[in-house]
């Protein structure tokens, strides 16, 4: 018996048979409008991320305006607005230690439009000395380190301490009674001293404050403190403070004679430093515009005059260099948190 055919118009001479037999047409036509949907998709969103941007970039800065991290995200976001041709809006969101605007960068869409410029502890500090966190380091992708923090140990001129030695022999023979001050629990001030102490066998009074305890220093009611190099530079050069050593591996351009913490314990480093963040996600090429972008201008001439005034050093680098500094840090702030027992609600 013949096999039954579709009912289709008879091939012409010669030629082979391709017309599609009625039953399997549609099934045909769907594929092909599912692959030309997919296919346009995939052309769209290839375009719009070889636009980016295409609309205003929000940064977000967990601190309050005028603050240094504040200073600084404009300054970047001023350049990085030039380069790309879009607006970059700074966005406060002070609070919690800078947990509330970092949770407000996590839980926002992954498209490059909202980033975090942020310091050191957010990152390397928080997630170790706080019980209870809303976010976690592996929730952002870091960009850029643009700049580092130098710490100065600093007393005030009476003070009978004219070297780091000086300091550790009194510590030793006075336990608990040297007194520091820093900016509060937790922070890269009080981090580092606790460091310092751990190294040299010390134990230290700590004294915290909200505005860093610079002018009881001066003042000579704390006996020292682990400064910022921005907020100790200005008194040094007034000649109204003492620097006895600084947190980085190398001396300083700005304090050429000031010894560094790491020439009496070897591998010490207490560094802060500012960097650029975005989310989880967050497509490669834009992650590398982004950085490729904030080390052209680290690496300008514009910007190290401008760091030089108040004793920071440009950075810039890839964001696996940025990745692998993270987790170095992270590991060296969990030792001393554990050792000292640190916590904060």
């Amino acid at each position: 018996m013949r096999t039954p055919r579709f009912n289709q118009p008879a091939p012409k001479s010669g030629a082979p048979e391709t017309t599609m037999p009625t039953a399997i047409r549609p099934f045909f036509f769907q594929r092909a409008a599912w692959t030309l949907v997919l296919g346009l998709a995939a052309f769209v969103c290839a375009q719009a991320q070889d636009k980016y941007p295409s609309k205003p970039i929000r940064v977000v800065v967990p601190f309050p305006a005028g603050t240094a991290p504040d200073v600084m995200a404009r300054y970047w976001g001023d350049r990085i607005s030039k380069q790309l041709q879009q607006p970059v809006v700074i966005d406060n969101r002070a609070g919690a230690s800078t947990i509330v605007g970092t949770q407000a960068v996590t839980t926002a869409p992954a498209d490059g439009y909202t980033l975090l410029y942020t310091a050191s502890g957010t990152l390397t500090i928080n997630p170790f000395v706080y019980k209870k966190l809303p976010y976690q380091p592996q929730d952002l992708v870091p960009v850029t380190r643009m700049l580092s923090i130098p710490l100065v140990v600093s007393v005030p001129v009476q003070s009978p301490y004219k070297t780091l030695a000086d300091l550790i022999k009194d510590a030793k023979a006075r336990p608990g009674e040297v007194s520091y001050a820093s900016y509060g629990v937790g922070t890269v001030p009080h981090m580092s001293m606790a460091y310092f102490a751990n190294s040299a066998g010390l134990a230290l009074n700590h004294v915290p404050y909200r505005d860093g305890g610079l002018t009881d220093v001066l003042g000579g009611r704390v006996s020292t403190a682990f400064s910022p190099i921005a907020d100790v530079l200005p008194y040094i050069k007034a000649g109204k403070v003492r620097p006895l050593a600084v947190s980085s591996t190398h001396r300083l351009e700005s304090l050429p004679q000031v010894p560094t913490v790491a020439e009496a314990f070897p591998g010490f480093e207490g560094d802060s430093w500012h960097g650029v963040f975005a989310v989880k996600g967050t497509p490669q090429p834009i992650v590398d515009l982004l950085a490729s972008l904030s080390r052209r201008i680290a690496e300008s001439d514009e910007y190290r005059r401008y760091l030089g005034e108040f004793g920071l050093i440009p950075v810039g680098g890839s964001p696996a260099d940025f990745t692998q500094l993270v987790g170095t840090e992270s590991k060296r702030w969990v030792k001393v948190v554990k050792d000292n027992n640190i916590t904060l609600e």
